[in-house]
């Protein structure tokens, strides 16, 4: 978005005669993180050229024509002037009119001044929404920040140059590209990050990412139409294989995809060795795309969903390609499951109560099946219901009673026959041959299933005034209408 500085913050911020206030400081870091451009109004110029120290007017002026200007900006006619009904006995209140007056039409999405007679002005054109005093324009900033830059609970963000590229980690990377090293350093020096899983200085897994625009990705291949994040390196240790930490990192590939708006994710793979992360990719939803330099293979995932539902797919092959989307029409059944506070604190490692602790970032402590995207729910409800493609909505009974997080239905089986029960979860549970075997002494529920998301809690008011009432101690089917109710806005 487009947003219009008053020289009251440009005057501080450019000023280096005094010490940068740290609230300027971060306006500038996240608007830019976000993709915010920071405009200035030329009549701002003759505001600066009043200003009687001599020394900081020379300063701020020089910064002053580093920022983009509004184009052509909209004259202030004396009608407009007596549509507004505002006040213009000075020359700083022309100069805030102009500010006010391009914001109205249209030039800026924003104004941001803690100028009180600007606020007062605002308020009269009924367009105070759109000017913020700096503190509420922080506040903004954050909270579009913290959803699309903070990675999933146990994954660092890093900078490269943390890390020594000579570390033996790194050992198979060297041998696969001879200027892996040269590349890695060149990467650092671009402050370039990666997600991680580490212990201090040393490796256990990376994925190192770019966000790039209209990218050439296979040989004689026509550009992609739009942004696509590159997951340029992608390895997990030998030492924490079986950990699901691959599934982690892709996801939070696909988080930073999510909440960028990305519609691409891709990868090269080359050899035999990455046969596994191959296997993992094609679970997900990547697809070969073709080859680069007629060395590697190259495997696309597609984020965003099409114009029209495609008849050839079913539920789980639609949520399967474009995820994070999902079908959810009426015909597909949709269920709140309830699971105690502990089996909820396994599965789902970004709603823990350990993704809210001191330890949060601690990717030792989450075991593998709060890492998967592929899990299991194990119980010894009767119901015969659940069918593939179904949509799960996991109800945290006792402390906070809630639902927070959804999947969709890969697999049901219900029986008590180990041999079947076994290698169904043996990739998605820590749970030994004993403990399932206990579990099989009665008439059994498996459910395999696709975690999708997790969101904001749905609690029990929500779920009553949608005619879901009782307590939830057993697998509830719920109508189409009652989804709509609750939870279709969780739906991408």
């Amino acid at each position: 978005m487009n947003i219009l500085i008053d020289t009251n913050i440009l005057i501080p911020l450019e000023d280096t005669g005094r010490t940068l206030d740290p609230s300027l400081a971060e306006m500038r870091r996240l608007s830019e993180q976000n993709g915010h451009v920071l405009l200035v109004h030329p009549a701002q110029e003759e505001d600066i050229r009043r200003d009687q120290n001599e020394n900081r007017r020379n300063i701020v002026l020089s910064r002053f024509r580093q920022y983009q200007a509004i184009p052509s900006p909209p004259a202030l006619s004396d009608s407009s002037l007596q549509d507004y009904e505002w006040r213009q006995s000075s020359e700083n209140d022309r100069i805030d009119n102009l500010l006010l007056h391009a914001l109205c039409r249209g030039a800026v999405h924003f104004l941001v001044t803690d100028d009180k007679d600007i606020h007062k002005k605002a308020r009269e054109a009924q367009v105070q929404e759109q000017v913020h005093h700096l503190d509420q324009f922080l506040a903004f900033l954050r909270s579009q920040s913290s959803i699309e830059h903070t990675p999933p609970f146990g994954i660092e963000e890093r900078y490269l140059h943390e890390f020594d590229v000579r570390q033996s980690f790194f050992d198979s990377l060297r041998e696969g590209y001879n200027g892996f090293n040269d590349w890695y350093l060149r990467s650092a020096e671009e402050h370039r990050k990666a997600w991680c899983i580490s212990d201090g200085d040393t490796l256990q897994a990376i994925c190192i990412y770019k966000k790039e625009e209209r990218e050439i990705i296979v040989d004689d291949g026509t550009p992609l139409d739009g942004i696509a994040l590159k997951l340029c390196t992608f390895k997990v240790g030998e030492s924490v294989r079986g950990r699901k930490l691959g599934e982690r990192l892709i996801f939070s590939a696909f988080k930073y995809a999510v909440g960028h708006h990305i519609p691409y994710v891709y990868l090269h793979t080359f050899g035999s060795e990455q046969d596994l992360l191959v296997s993992l990719c094609q679970d997900y939803g990547f697809e070969l795309a073709g080859k680069y330099r007629d060395r590697d293979d190259v495997y696309l995932k597609k984020m965003s969903a099409p114009d029209s539902l495609p008849t050839d797919l079913s539920p789980l092959a639609y949520a399967v390609t474009y995820y994070p989307h999902y079908l959810d029409t009426a015909d597909i059944g949709k269920f709140i499951i309830p699971i105690q506070p502990q089996y909820h604190n396994d599965l789902f490692a970004d709603t823990s109560d350990l993704a809210n602790s001191l330890f949060s970032q601690d990717a030792s402590l989450y075991n593998p099946q709060s890492n998967t995207i592929k899990k299991a729910y194990i119980c010894h409800a009767n119901t015969t219901q659940i069918k593939t493609g179904d949509l799960l909505f996991f109800y945290r009974t006792y402390d906070r009673k809630s639902v927070e997080c959804m999947g969709v239905v890969e697999q049901a089986y219900r029986g008590q026959d180990i041999e079947k029960v076994l290698p169904l979860v043996s990739k998605r549970t820590v749970y030994t041959q004993a403990e399932i075997g206990e579990w099989l002494q009665k008439e059994t529920l498996v459910i395999l299933f696709r975690f999708i998301r997790d969101f904001f809690p749905v609690g029990q008011r929500s779920l009553v005034d949608a005619g879901v009432r009782g307590p939830i101690q057993s697998i509830r089917k719920i109508s189409h209408e009652q989804y709509l109710h609750c939870f279709a806005g969780s739906h991408s």
